[in-house]
């Protein structure tokens, strides 16, 4: 070897050696297994799983292995055709099938092999399955024919036979492989789970008992349908790799039962028998990939709308965020940021009156501790919350000379009030609140939350307090009475507020979520 080329290059070159050798090894292994039920041509049978092992192997692994495939089908063939020409265009048609049918799934219909579109299970079937297998068999009888190793008036029986074989070896194996290597779930959940053995260990003695069981004569097709449930059970139950597993156990049990001359299969001919055979395989194959297609294209949905579901709720919750954001800036200029101005200036002027800088640090500070507890991410609950906001608002009240009624019902479906609706009703409640103790004068407050009606459900939350009032007409510019108003709008709520010289009255009706 050249030492110029990189040892890279070197060890990629021995790795694609190997994958080329090993694939071409596999290959003989699964073309031999399926001469074995040949009955009509030695080149010709019903059953061709190389055909499936080759497709998988360039959708899993690349086009570049596309050596392997030739190799090992010039092999298989060179036993059973007349020679080294026809063995080299059977070898060329197997190859170019594969080659041409992973092209256009791959790179036409950009296909997935975890099936987890609509339109990953329908192109394979008609590529795959039905489209390429042509390729093999027009060209593969058509070097028998040039060379001898096929009569004219045999051609439209051996191609259809080799087509057939083509078809369900691609139908047959391919998803097995493809959900061994890509499926869902994951082997290790799937060893660990008892469900697995339970669904697999029934599928295996149905199956045994249909194709090796007694005989029992036509009864016999009868008991071929046994296994069905248990691959449906597999299937629903256990994913793709389970619907493809349990079919490819009952496809092996039937091929092996009738080329050993057993099972309901044999009641005929030998030709009868093969044709059986491949309907049985490619009813199973079709339904294992049908349901693999189903489930994993289920859970491929709900695992996108639950990440959709995730990102909405990451963009609610930062969309949250910025409102609640800027209302604390805006809480921290208008409230605490006031406070310490005032408590600043009278130091500074000195005219500073302990008690009063106190009172006012002491306002300062149960305003911290009500952003606070606004911000815990524990208080999702809306009678939890109302809970923490009175322990905040009663001291700070009884100090100022406000006596406080609070009355919060124990109403059924608190608990689903979302986070931020949640958030709403304390900040309207604490808005309120809050303009009594600095602007009302009032000797007393009350706080209630009751139900309002049966049909539909609503919240009513009434907050009263005995001072001055507000001026008539009401002013238009105050933050407080915007906020309130702004908040009741993302509730979808009704809020009504009246000032009098009896004091200040509002009404917050909120419809109760579904």
């Amino acid at each position: 070897m050249d030492p110029t080329i990189p040892s890279r290059s070197r060890a990629d070159l021995v790795q694609w050696v190997w994958q080329v050798l090993l694939l071409a090894a596999v290959y003989v292994v699964a073309g031999r297994l399926g001469l074995t039920l040949t009955h009509f041509h030695d080149n010709a049978t019903l059953v061709w799983p190389a055909t499936g092992l080759s497709l998988a192997a360039l959708i899993l692994f690349g086009l570049r292995l596309w050596p392997g495939v030739f190799i090992g089908a010039f092999l298989v063939s060179l036993n059973t055709a007349t020679g080294w020409l026809p063995s080299t265009g059977i070898a060329i048609g197997n190859t170019l099938e594969a080659v041409v049918g992973v092209a256009l799934l791959v790179r036409v219909a950009d296909f997935r092999p975890t099936l987890e579109r609509p339109r990953d299970g329908a192109s394979f079937l008609a590529i795959g399955v039905v489209g390429c297998t042509t390729v093999a068999a027009t060209i593969g009888t058509g070097s028998l024919l040039l060379f001898g190793g096929v009569e004219a008036a045999d051609f439209g029986r051996v191609w259809l036979t080799w087509w057939l074989g083509d078809a369900g070896g691609a139908l047959i194996l391919a998803p097995v492989l493809l959900m061994f290597f890509r499926g869902a779930p994951s082997w290790k959940s799937l060893v660990r789970r008892i469900e697995s053995w339970s669904a697999l260990s029934i599928v295996v003695v149905l199956s045994s008992i249909a194709f090796f069981g007694p005989n029992i004569g036509l009864l016999g097709f009868a008991a071929c349908v046994a296994p069905f449930p248990a691959l449906v059970w597999a299937g629903s139950r256990l994913g793709p790799r389970g619907a493809t597993l349990a079919s490819f156990i009952i496809i092996v049990n039937a091929a092996v039962a009738t080329g050993a001359g057993a099972g309901p299969f044999v009641l005929g001919t030998t030709t009868e028998a093969m044709l059986l055979l491949w309907a049985y395989s490619m009813f199973i194959g079709l339904s294992a990939f049908t349901l693999a297609a189903v489930v994993e294209q289920r859970d491929f949905a709900d695992r996108r709308h639950r990440s959709e579901e995730e990102e909405r709720l990451r963009v609610e919750k930062q969309k949250l965020l910025l409102i609640e954001r800027e209302r604390l800036t805006r809480e921290m200029h208008d409230g605490l940021g006031g406070q310490l101005v005032s408590a600043l200036s009278m130091v500074e002027r000195g005219i500073a009156d302990p008690k009063e800088v106190a009172e006012t640090l002491r306002r300062a500070i149960d305003d911290v501790r009500i952003v606070i507890d606004s911000l815990d991410p524990d208080t999702t609950d809306l009678t939890t919350s109302l809970g923490k906001l009175r322990a905040r608002l009663e001291p700070l009240l009884r100090r100022n000379g406000i006596d406080l009624r609070w009355r919060v019902d124990d109403l059924p479906g608190l608990d689903a009030f979302p986070p931020e609706a949640a958030l709403h009703v304390l900040r309207i409640i604490q808005e309120a609140v809050t303009n009594t103790l600095r602007h009302a004068d009032a000797s007393s407050v009350e706080v209630k939350v009751h139900s309002l009606g049966d049909e539909p459900m609503q919240l009513g939350v009434f907050i009263h307090d005995d001072g001055h009032g507000l001026p008539s007409p009401m002013p238009l510019g105050g933050r407080g009475i915007k906020n309130m108003k702004s908040r009741a709008e993302e509730l979808g709520a009704v809020l009504r507020i009246y000032g009098a010289s009896s004091g200040t009255q509002i009404d917050l009706t909120i419809p109760f979520p579904h």
